[in-house]
């Protein structure tokens, strides 16, 4: 990677390429600009330079007006969308290394400090309040995944509480649902690692054992004198809808609603995760597995709540348009979730944007989404 020293960077400035800020950690998406903000902060934080792949563009020259005022609404729009950006991603990254510390004491020391976690999931629903488009593009981020329960624990509380804001939940229960949803695998710390950073598909006697940490976790979070409601997403969040699951196989209106918005939540997160013994899906694959092969499982208004925040082609999925333009998704429509906005990454010549394009998809222009990109047609934008 070339390195590109911050000092001599001017606001308006973009790469074709992910821009990191070490060899593991990524600042900016591709063709998203720099702003004066994010240039006087990575001073003020010590950074010198920026590593990237790609290509360094130069902030466009824009042409007057008839009044002789700069037309600056596109560059500006694109430095707010790039600060919240930031935003998101600065919280994302600070939320895995809160969790980590969590799991860290409690396997250290047997505690969880409730009030400092209720705290940071309060700052949690504020973040998917006020950025949640950006917040929930945490799939276009390189996590170095060292332990895969704290990645996926973290991820599987964003979503429950986006889901839990488009239920209307209110406050109290939200701050609930955030602090079951972050714990709700706290029982599978408790078992041997092997048992969930596995490599291989587990045998039929691991498969039990690690069927007991739904139990496990409940016990835990009773123990620190947590509302019953917030342990029960713990136990029952691998209980399905009908009654195929575990461990007590309760069905329907039996399952608590936590339970409920955390068991699609965790599904949906599990298959984005790349594991060594199975395949990813992209964003649009996992939310037709959900509808097709599975829906009987889940709470339909869950599955609901998921398509209107997320869309059929979720945040983060590479796609084809209609016009043969390949892109990505970056912000959803709530009221029609079929038509979400796309940047584009190649126009429909195969030719890069010269600068950041993002535009709506809709059925009265005609331009929609024809299908996802296949791992092989992404590796080639």
């Amino acid at each position: 990677m070339q390195s590109f020293n911050i000092s001599t960077l001017k606001p308006g400035t973009y790469f074709d390429a992910p821009v990191y800020l070490d060899k593991e950690y990524i600042i900016l998406s591709p063709d998203t600009p720099l702003s004066k903000e994010i240039i006087r902060r990575l001073k003020k934080w010590g950074f010198t330079q920026l590593l990237s792949e790609g290509k360094q563009v130069d902030a466009p020259t824009y042409s007057s007006t008839d009044n002789g005022t700069p037309s600056t609404s596109i560059l500006e729009e694109n430095i707010q969308e790039s600060e919240k950006i930031q935003t998101a991603r600065k919280f994302y990254y600070e939320y895995i290394d809160f969790t980590r510390t969590v799991i860290k004491i409690f396997l250290s020391e047997n505690h969880l400090n409730i009030p400092v976690i209720t705290e940071k999931i309060k700052q949690l629903i504020d973040m998917e309040k006020n950025n949640r488009d950006y917040l929930l593009r945490y799939t276009e981020l390189e996590i170095p995944v060292d332990n895969y329960l704290i990645i996926h624990s973290s991820n599987t509380s964003i979503l429950s509480i986006t889901l839990g804001s488009f239920l209307k939940l209110p406050p109290h229960r939200l701050i609930e649902l955030g602090l079951s949803s972050l714990l709700h695998d706290i029982g599978m710390f408790k078992l041997p690692e092997r048992l969930y950073n596995n490599k291989t598909k587990l045998t039929e006697k691991d498969q039990k054992t690690v069927m007991a940490h739904t139990i496990l976790g409940y016990r835990i979070l009773k123990g620190f004198s947590v509302p019953e409601n917030v342990a029960l997403g713990a136990l029952e969040h691998h209980e399905r809808m009908d009654g195929t699951g575990y461990p007590k196989r309760i069905s329907g209106s039996k399952i608590s609603i936590y339970a409920r918005i955390i068991a699609v939540a965790c599904s949906f997160d599990a298959m984005l995760t790349p594991r060594p013994y199975k395949e990813s899906f992209d964003g649009h694959r996992a939310m037709l597995d959900l509808l097709r092969g599975n829906k009987a499982k889940y709470d339909e208004n869950v599955i609901r709540a998921l398509i209107y925040r997320l869309s059929i082609y979720p945040l983060g999925t590479y796609i084809l348009l209609s016009n043969n333009a390949k892109g990505l998704v970056v912000k959803t429509e709530i009221n029609n979730p079929r038509f979400p906005a796309v940047r584009i990454l190649k126009d429909e010549n195969g030719k890069k944007p010269e600068k950041p394009l993002i535009i709506a998809t809709s059925e009265e222009s005609g331009l929609f989404i024809k299908r996802s990109l296949t791992k092989e047609e992404i590796k080639n934008l």
